[in-house]
């Protein structure tokens, strides 16, 4: 096995996205740590911190916004990308003000998704 890319983090709260972006970000070579909630999200970071976040902007409990704000407030740097299938003006500019540069909407493109994330990896 070569080199490692980088290290993500996808966070979604559907059991089959996780499954799907996992296994063709691995098969691209990255490491990658799934969570299922926002709470799970923050455990998983403080652990390992990764390279990329791959952040569902709806979830129960708490929010893709909200995940990333308290990621934040712990001193978590990782680029992110949010992946929606809605999302209000408020959310998008929440999501600026906290870093996100790259919004995906569902259903998406898993060769576009994969050359965003070398593309933030990378850069």
């Amino acid at each position: 096995m070569g080199k490692v890319r980088g290290k993500i983090l996808v966070v979604d709260d559907e059991e089959d996205l996780r499954r799907l972006l996992s296994d063709g970000l691995r098969l691209e070579g990255y490491q990658v740590a799934v969570a299922s909630s926002g709470r799970e999200a923050l455990a998983l970071v403080e652990q390992e911190p990764p390279n990329l976040i791959i952040l569902d902007l709806s979830m129960p409990e708490m929010n893709g916004i909200e995940t990333l704000k308290r990621m934040r407030e712990r001193g978590v740097t990782a680029k992110v990308v949010i992946l929606t299938a809605y999302g209000t003006a408020e959310q998008v500019r929440e999501a600026v003000a906290l870093g996100v540069r790259e919004f995906i909407g569902k259903p998406f493109d898993l060769d576009r998704l994969v050359r965003i994330v070398a593309e933030e990896v990378q850069g």
